[in-house]
Order: structure tokens, then C-alpha cells, then sequence
């Protein structure tokens, strides 16, 4: 197993098995409040600082929270924070030019918009495969 599936592979395993509170700490330090809430959908960036100090999110941040992570502890896997945190606010060509946190944003449109598409993967699927081409997969 190369360097980079066993590094989804421990982010997927991470992922479930942490605290969601630990979770936003490590986003939190990776990327920062704005970039992490933008991401996961919230308003608010001080959001981000409450799950990491222990307030307990919706189960769909949640979730969208523990998505993030497995797409950041990829990139982590073999770029530093400074270069993971540029990927993720900068366009990507197999993002049709558009940046991995503002289709991370869009996870919750409605189902007509995603239906519509022509491609059926989801935003967190395509920006995986988008991570996963950038350290070389």
C-alpha cells in the first residue's frame, strides 16, 4: 500500500474514532476558523473555536467536519499546512477551476443542483480525487 492510501486510509479510521472536538482543533490549526467554516457551511468562524473547546455541532456538521478532515490529513500527508490551506482556497483544474472549500461550501445545495450536474460524484468525492491527484496518488 503506497504512502498516500494508507494516509486516507488512517484519515478515514482518524476521523471516526475522534472526538469531534479534536477534529476542529486539528482543522482549526490546519487551515484556520474562517477557512474550516466556510468549508463545513457555518456562518460563523467562532464556531469552529466552540467545537474545538467541547460544544457538541449538529450531526451534519459533524459530519462535514470529519469529511474535511480526511481531505486535509491527505494533503498533510505530504504538503504543509502553509500549501494545504493555499489548495484550499485556490482554483483546481479538476475542479473546473473552482476552489475545494467552495465546493466543500455547496455540499448542502439542493438535490436538483447536484442531480443537474453532469458529473453524479458528490463535491467531497471530487475534491478527495482532486487531493489525492495534487500529492501524486
Amino acid at each position: 500500500m503506497d504512502d498516500a492510501m494508507t494516509a486516507r486510509t488512517q484519515a478515514h479510521h482518524d476521523a471516526l474514532r475522534l472526538e469531534i472536538s479534536s477534529i476542529a482543533e486539528k482543522l482549526q490549526d490546519t487551515l484556520g476558523q474562517q477557512i474550516t467554516a466556510f468549508a463545513v457551511g457555518l456562518k460563523d468562524p467562532r464556531a469552529i473555536g466552540k467545537y474545538a473547546r467541547g460544544e457538541n455541532p449538529k450531526e451534519a456538521t459533524k459530519k462535514r467536519l470529519r469529511e474535511l478532515y480526511v481531505i486535509v490529513q491527505v494533503l498533510l500527508a505530504r504538503e504543509t499546512a502553509e500549501t494545504v490551506r493555499a489548495w484550499m482556497i485556490g482554483a483546481h483544474p479538476l475542479l473546473e477551476d473552482r476552489a475545494p472549500a467552495e465546493l466543500l461550501h455547496e455540499a448542502n445545495s439542493a438535490p436538483v443542483e447536484r442531480t443537474a450536474t453532469s458529473d453524479a460524484r458528490s463535491s467531497y468525492q471530487s475534491v478527495v480525487l482532486a487531493a489525492e491527484d495534487f500529492v501524486g496518488v
